[in-house]
């Protein structure tokens, strides 16, 4: 009976979190789904249902064709890159170094500040009258960091990167405490060290964590938005234009909302794809220990 009193009660407190989550993720998913198979055009009460029309309509859009190939290049790089840098950092600040604490804090203070704050601050820097070609142009040179195809894309992965940085070292870290010391210690005793030591024990026993952070950095990379769009605005050329960026402009700037709620379907099925493959390949490589 007390058993019982005690579910009825957790339901209860869950109960209010639930009905907000169901009001605000479902039903905006469910009237995404509704509006894109009409021609509503965001404001007006009358719209037409049009069927499958506008998905046929994305294969034949060159706009979102070039968006989702600069996402994918965005992701790729970003999630590939910020996984090593992330685990590097994890291992050196797991040791007893002198001042670890100050630097943890430090590397994870960019994760809890605005995308939008820290778009201005590095535009400062990386605009062409910015302060990096300030110091540039005094040896001679200087480089059109936002204005050039092939490497705006680049930056932003730099960025994105640096940013994140610290919020994958932690989660790292927490796995790496749950390592068992005498795991370590059994491995001294058969010779293990160095790099064999992280290969064979460290990066296998991880793996639950690095299935946790290549999770999280390919669904936030895939849904980029406030990056680009305010330092970039999607261009050169709509060179760093992301997919999340073609929504919003299809929706507000051109004001066809049915179309853009199909784009916005096709994207939440392919990181719902990416992400089960994902899950799938990385969690095939967990270890018990």
């Amino acid at each position: 009976m007390r058993n019982k009193a005690e579910k009825r009660k957790n339901m209860l407190a869950t109960l209010p979190a639930l009905c907000l989550f169901l009001i605000f993720t479902y039903i905006p998913l469910l009237m995404t789904l509704r509006y894109s198979v009409t021609d509503w055009n965001g404001f007006s009460k009358d719209y037409n249902f049009v069927g499958i029309q506008n998905f046929l309509d994305i294969f034949k859009d060159s706009e979102v064709r070039n968006a989702f190939g600069n996402t994918f290049y965005f992701t790729i790089l970003s999630v590939g890159i910020g996984i090593v840098i992330q685990l590097i950092l994890a291992i050196f600040l797991f040791e007893k170094l002198k001042g670890r604490n100050v630097l943890r804090a430090i590397l994870y203070a960019p994760c809890i500040i605005s995308p939008v704050i820290i778009s201005l601050t590095w535009l400062n820097f990386f605009q062409y009258a910015g302060i990096i070609n300030e110091v540039l142009g005094k040896i001679g040179f200087t480089i059109d960091w936002l204005g050039d195809i092939n490497i705006v894309k680049n930056v932003l992965i730099f960025i994105n990167t640096w940013q994140w940085a610290g919020y994958g070292m932690i989660i790292f870290m927490t796995g790496l405490t749950s390592i068992p010391t005498d795991v370590y210690e059994a491995s001294m005793l058969d010779g293990a060290s160095g790099w064999k030591k992280f290969r064979y024990i460290t990066l296998p026993l991880l793996m639950p964590s690095v299935t946790v952070n290549v999770f999280v950095s390919i669904t936030g990379a895939l849904r980029l938005f406030d990056l680009p769009f305010v330092m970039t605005g999607g261009g050169p050329m709509d060179a760093s234009k992301t997919i999340s960026m073609t929504i919003y402009d299809n929706a507000f700037l051109y004001e066809r909302f049915g179309y853009s709620s199909a784009v916005g379907v096709l994207l939440f099925v392919v990181i719902a794809a990416v992400t089960i493959l994902q899950l799938k390949i990385t969690r095939s490589r967990e270890v018990e220990y």
